[in-house]
């Protein structure tokens, strides 16, 4: 029988994970304390959030196909949880260059993701990236046509004559 304040830790893991949309499985157990205050911070600029606990207790509040990727670590581990996968994902990437943070997997649309998915996942370009392209490809047409039509009146401007002032 579980003790009461597993059980309580328990419930306060499955209240923060949720049913998640997107989540990275990361072992966090080599951060400092400034580091860790640091990623907390920059997960939460782009809406993620950090929930460190027990592997015992992710097996149980993560869906199954994440909580096989807890199987072999002693400590505790992490779960980022969020909505914009990508933005998560190069912020842990840039933490996983140091060798501070190891990423285990994630869940991404109810799949289970690798380690190495995640990585590449972290070079997409992200969300507002991916707008301004969309607007550089929209807008190329019409700037080219702009400036097709201002050099056919300069062309025309340049062989006339300059007009004379009215009398």
């Amino acid at each position: 029988m579980p003790s009461p304040m597993n059980a309580m830790m328990l419930a306060e893991v499955k209240k923060a994970i949720g049913t998640p949309t997107a989540l990275i499985l990361v072992d966090a157990s080599r951060l400092k304390s400034d580091e860790n205050l640091k990623l907390r911070k920059d997960l939460r600029g782009v809406g993620a959030k950090l929930k460190v606990a027990k592997v015992s207790l992710l097996q149980r509040a993560v869906p199954d196909q994440v909580a096989k990727m807890c199987v072999g670590t002693r400590s505790s581990l992490g779960v980022v949880l969020c909505e914009d996968m990508v933005s998560a994902a190069k912020i842990v990437a840039e933490l996983t260059k140091d060798d501070k943070l190891a990423v285990r997997g994630g869940l991404m649309d109810g799949q289970a993701l690798d380690a190495a998915t995640v990585k590449k996942i972290s070079e997409l370009p992200s969300k507002q990236q991916l707008r301004g392209m969309l607007v550089n490809i929209l807008a190329s047409p019409m700037s080219r046509l702009a400036r097709v039509l201002a050099a056919v009146a300069e062309k025309k401007g340049a062989g006339s004559p300059p007009a004379a002032p009215a009398a």
